[in-house]
């Protein structure tokens, strides 16, 4: 995605949540139940049920049953207006605020204390939006506080399952942070876990428990139709990475009209045309884009894998060597795991459109999914098992990249010495810049070959790692040392006063040399020694000044060897 893109979804992200925090701090739209008598579950029978042409229906209870049960009577209600008498006089009232984001109160349950001297109770529904969609709610009896804790009860499940939705999701972003300086963390790995996120906080405000629980409807319903915007964008992302990478274009319909989609509703929101909720048809429409594009990947990468397998079966017999490299090989075994990877997600994906389309149906059909435990499970599979994925993904990486640091630290390491070597000095010696200050100390061991040929080989093995141990304790904390030859060595300083530096531990290693031949007379060491230092002003570049520290080193070789 285009960076922009992304910052606007942020923005509007931050928007969004700016709106549900202003409905939980200042109790926006929270219209609270009034009880107007006193302050074990059994279901009711109405004594009648009155449909009024203007939209609303009247439903009659006989009291006898309620007090019986505990004295509370509890139904719940969609986007209704509840209004209940007992003997004609109000003894319960809720109705939506009319604020500018929510209108209703949203999936409500609601809570009636009976006196014990009423003798009929009359319940009167109003649909805040569509009067056709007005449906007549189950009634219960019992006492107050165990219809509450029943509800809780029986939603626990998947209430449960949703706030593991959300640990996976944080989970996922934490895992991505934290192994993201490593280089192996892909970005899908944070979209999905966002997408996780959102998917879980919005389908655990729609269980009963928290719908008991959550007293501010308006709130709780602000927060479901604002987060139904913004989930398909990182889900389709993702989708995008996992199953079609070679889409460039498609993906990004998606996350676009996400942002439209969230304009539109505010906009319609703020004009008072349209709350979240009446507008909902254009998020649903986004939604049906997003099924669409993941449907289209699924088969894309179905068709993809099918043509492969096809073609498996037919062999080229004039490539039959090359055919073998590709049954044998490591690299293409590990490139059938990926797409054996590929072919389980695609079919997993399928979880996912079939809830959404289920979700999407029985929204519009008036049943709700607050109990769905089936489809809540479904989705929870579908999440750990990608969470899955990616982590075990993950893993290989940081194992490649080990091993990739690995043969790197070998490729530029001297074995005997465990300086750097000769590939790694052409390596930095190559990326120094005119335009700053260093110094380039070239150094050689003298008498290396009398050595070998009078003392053996492994006196000579013995005579270069302790020269290098020399090198490395006193040059190697102020630049790098390297080992470029048999007994050829080389230090690079980068450092704004080099010059001093270098001429100070030069007069360091000097005397080093002397302290290590003073307590072992019978292996010295003897290494000449030359540097040159470039400035920002010198006229040459790095070769040049490698090839004055060589010609002073050699002068001083010749030096040494006279007064040998």
């Amino acid at each position: 995605m285009k960076e922009h893109v992304i910052r606007i979804y942020v923005i509007f992200l931050i928007i969004a949540c700016m709106i549900i925090a202003g409905y939980a701090i200042f109790d926006i739209g929270n219209e609270p139940a009034s009880m107007f008598a006193e302050d074990t579950q059994v279901a009711l029978s109405a004594k009648s049920i009155t449909n009024e042409d203007d939209g609303f229906a009247i439903v009659t209870l006989d009291t006898s049953t309620i007090k019986e049960a505990g004295d509370c009577l509890s139904f719940n209600t969609v986007f209704t207006d509840v209004y209940v008498y007992a003997d004609n006089d109000l003894i319960y009232k809720r109705t939506g605020s009319g604020s500018l984001f929510m209108k209703s109160n949203g999936n409500t349950w609601h809570f009636v204390k009976v006196s014990g001297d009423s003798q009929e109770i009359i319940v009167k529904l109003i649909h805040r939006y569509n009067k056709a969609d007005l449906t007549i709610p189950s009634f219960f009896a019992g006492d107050y506080y165990n219809l509450k804790a029943s509800l809780v009860k029986e939603s626990s499940p998947t209430l449960i399952i949703s706030i593991l939705d959300i640990i996976f999701g944080f989970g996922m972003v934490i895992y991505y942070f934290s192994t993201k300086r490593l280089s192996v963390s892909t970005t899908k790995m944070l979209y999905f876990g966002i997408a996780s996120i959102m998917l879980g906080i919005w389908s655990s405000g729609e269980t009963n428990a928290m719908v008991v629980l959550f007293e501010n409807r308006a709130l709780a319903g602000v927060l479901a139709f604002l987060i139904l915007i913004f989930i398909p964008s990182p889900f389709i992302i993702y989708i995008h990475f996992t199953l079609w990478p070679e889409d460039k274009y498609l993906y990004r319909i998606t996350p676009v009209l996400c942002l439209v989609n969230f304009v539109l509703v505010i906009g319609l929101a703020l004009l008072g045309v349209m709350d979240v909720k009446e507008s909902v048809i254009i998020t649903h429409c986004v939604w049906a884009i997003a099924i669409i594009y993941t449907a289209v990947a699924v088969v894309t990468t179905l068709r993809k894998h099918f043509r492969k397998k096809y073609k498996s079966f037919m062999p080229d017999k004039s490539k039959s060597s090359e055919l073998s490299k590709i049954l044998f090989s490591d690299t293409i075994s590990a490139d059938a795991d990926e797409e054996r990877i590929a072919i389980f997600v695609a079919a997993s994906m399928l979880i996912l459109i079939a809830v959404s389309v289920i979700d999407i149906a029985w929204y519009w059909s008036g049943k709700g999914t607050q109990n769905d435990l089936f489809g809540r499970f479904l989705l929870l599979s579908y999440i750990v098992i990608h969470a899955y994925i990616n982590i075990r993904e993950s893993l290989k990486a940081i194992e490649n990249g080990k091993m990739a640091a690995y043969y790197k630290k070998l490729a530029n390491t001297d074995s005997m010495t465990t300086l750097y070597n000769r590939n790694a000095f052409n390596n930095d010696v190559a990326q120094l810049s005119i335009n700053t200050e260093y110094s380039i100390i070239s150094l050689d061991l003298n008498n290396l070959k009398s050595v070998n040929d009078n003392l053996g080989h492994q006196a000579g093995d013995r005579y270069i790692i302790n020269a290098a141990n020399i090198i490395n304790d006193i040059f190697g904390h102020e630049g790098t040392c390297y080992r470029i030859g048999g007994d050829e060595f080389s230090v690079i300083i980068q450092k704004p006063d080099s010059v001093m530096v270098t001429e100070k531990l030069i007069k360091k290693l000097e005397k080093e040399i002397e302290i290590h031949n003073t307590n072992n007379p019978s292996e010295p060491v003897y290494i000449a020694y030359g540097y040159h230092s470039h400035t920002p002003d010198s006229a040459y570049d790095y070769n040049e000044t490698l090839h004055i520290a060589d010609e002073k080193m050699y002068e001083n070789k010749r030096l040494q060897k006279s007064v040998q």
